[in-house]
């Protein structure tokens, strides 16, 4: 499953003290939890980012996450994250959805 995070890091959270969660994760080797694939993590100048990773089971969802969040809470403002799909894999769906209403 192709999952997408979309996040605010908190801006009053100094960089070096982002740097050293970031270490601490990697140190407990849970940057990539087991049955997750990272694809690209991106972040702003003004500290907002898209995490996009493939993730295998329910359990890799969950963990990933919520790894960041739980090893610096307050680290985000803003913190959304599911499943998704390629815009147009996507829409034929929601559109035969929404055909099913009209009757």
């Amino acid at each position: 499953m192709l999952f997408i995070t979309y996040y605010e890091l908190n801006p009053d959270f100094d960089p070096a003290e982002l740097t050293e969660v970031a270490m601490n994760i990697i140190k407990k080797g849970m940057l990539n939890p087991e049955g997750t694939k990272d694809l690209g993590n991106y972040l702003s100048p003004d500290y907002w980012g898209i995490a996009i990773a493939e993730i295998d089971n329910e359990e890799a969802a969950i963990i990933s996450a919520n790894t960041w969040r739980l090893a610096k809470p307050g680290i985000f403002k803003v913190l959304k994250s599911a499943v998704a799909k390629k815009m147009e894999e996507i829409l034929p769906i929601i559109v035969s959805l929404k055909k099913k209403f009209k009757g």
